[in-house]
């Protein structure tokens, strides 16, 4: 009977461990694990936008549809991008915005008060004087209800003009104080016949001014710079080059294989978002741009740091990072990363920022994929 007891209390030792190990283990989290979780139903691991999607819901910046979808494909119209930029870029908070609209309608219901309790003494003014004068106070009921009337039109006419931004934003719809708000800051200015157009797609360039003149609210942003970034549809006369150039040069925008950033295209959801994670992002030391890979062909050969290239080695080519610089490279579609080791120079294209080693490159994505887009950053200098 001992020995059974002494069996059954090892076992159940055993047992405890086992759990604890398991608890340990469902807890312990590795780097590949750190991935954004699934933020929506229709984002997943593997589309394009799936990092900036994922880190902006989960930033409390975005948010997606009543049936838990976010619809990257679509296009989104002016009054929405303003919101989730103006959002995003800290302008204002949601819950400013609501303690606004809380304020104007208290004044608003003061207001209606008081001019209930001006027109109840009136009517008993004009009460009191009927019984002395009937006659002459019909009379002058008459014209100061008319020119009350009209008062009260021209006090409505100044009200709408002081509390609409624009002719064509109602003041009960709910993108009207996000508009009030962006204005009075000068981040919206409107068309030149004065109308917003809300319900308008924006277009990149659109998107882009009011990205960094909502950043600028904050902090003064160096244009200067990089007006040397040109690209093929962004001729330096234009109004919106100053914007395009500033986005190119941090890579918060796609440059394509023409050397081309399609300064008009219709922004979708998904972009809209990438181009505000990137531009968050940037702030925090991370550069942006497309992956490439090289492997076999070059095998054996003399990189330009001196060292002979080994398509299984962790390394990478950059334009113009330190030799022996260590830097972190992040797929955008899958939050996968690696670190790699700077040995050679280059690449070369159009938006091309590093170029890995085979073995690199498979580490965060299909060989097969061929080009990828990706944020980096530098972890260690020589």
């Amino acid at each position: 009977m001992k020995k059974h007891k002494t069996l059954l209390r090892l076992l159940l030792t055993v047992a405890i461990i086992c759990a604890g190990y398991v608890t340990i283990d469902k807890n312990f989290v590795t780097a590949e694990d750190e991935t954004p979780p699934l933020a929506f139903y229709d984002v997943n691991k593997g589309d394009t936008y799936y990092v900036a999607i994922s880190k902006l819901r989960e930033w409390d910046i975005i948010e997606g549809y009543e049936d838990g979808t976010f619809k990257p494909g679509i296009s989104i119209n002016r009054a929405e991008a303003l919101k989730m930029i103006t959002l995003s870029t800290g302008v204002f908070t949601e819950e400013e915005m609501e303690d606004k609209i809380e304020t104007e309608e208290t004044e608003e219901t003061e207001e209606v008060e008081e001019s209930v309790a001006e027109e109840s003494v009136a009517e008993e003014s004009v009460v009191e004087e009927s019984v002395a004068e009937e006659s002459v106070v019909e009379e002058s009921v008459v014209e100061e209800s008319v020119v009350e009337d009209e008062m009260e039109e021209a006090d409505e006419i100044e009200e709408v003009e002081e509390t609409t931004p624009f002719p064509d934003t109602p003041l009960e719809e709910w993108y009207t104080k996000y508009l009030i708000a962006a204005k009075a800051l000068g981040i919206i200015h409107g068309h030149p016949d004065g109308t917003f157009r809300p319900a308008d797609e924006i277009n990149l360039v659109e998107t882009l001014k009011i990205l960094f003149e909502s950043i600028q609210t904050q902090k003064e942003l160096d244009f200067e710079s990089t007006r040397e970034y040109l690209y093929e549809d962004t001729p330096p006369e234009e109004w919106f080059t100053i914007y395009t150039s500033y986005a190119g040069a941090k890579g918060i925008i796609n440059i394509y294989p023409t050397n081309t950033v399609a300064p008009a295209q219709k922004m979708s959801r998904g972009y809209l978002a990438e181009v505000m994670y990137r531009s968050i992002m940037s702030e925090k030391g991370y550069d942006f741009g497309k992956a490439t890979w090289y492997g076999g062909a070059f095998q054996g050969n003399t990189t330009a740091s001196g060292e002979t290239f080994d398509k299984n080695e962790l390394t990478a080519a950059h334009k113009h990072l330190p030799f022996n610089t260590i830097v972190e490279v992040t797929n955008l579609a899958n939050g996968e990363s690696v670190e790699v080791r700077i040995t050679d120079r280059g690449p070369y294209g159009p938006g091309r920022v590093i170029d890995l080693s085979s073995e690199a490159f498979s580490r965060i994505a299909s060989l097969g994929a061929g080009v990828i887009n990706v944020q980096y950053k530098v972890v260690h200098l020589p």
